[in-house]
């Protein structure tokens, strides 16, 4: 029994760290500039697929909350420098 509650422990904090690399909040929020979808096509002037790209590339950092993701427009100025 102590093996398989180590077994878990060791995966929830494997869990744990999987999901804070892959979804990044930033410390910063002055340097955050978060956007739905449909506002960061407009102001990045690109498309939904070019969105779906950035954010598996790790071009663009975004959030998810609630279901819906929000993109961190700056991040993109930030990356191009």
């Amino acid at each position: 029994m102590k093996d398989i509650l180590l077994y878990i422990a060791d995966m929830h904090k494997e869990l744990i760290d999987m999901l804070k690399e892959r979804f990044p909040i930033p410390v910063n929020h002055d340097e955050t500039d978060y956007r739905d979808a449909s506002d960061a096509k407009r102001e990045l002037k690109v498309s939904d697929s070019t969105l779906w790209r950035w954010r598996k590339e790790g071009l663009i950092d975004f959030v998810i909350r609630k279901g819906k993701i929000y993109y961190d427009i700056s991040s993109v100025l930030r990356k191009k420098k």
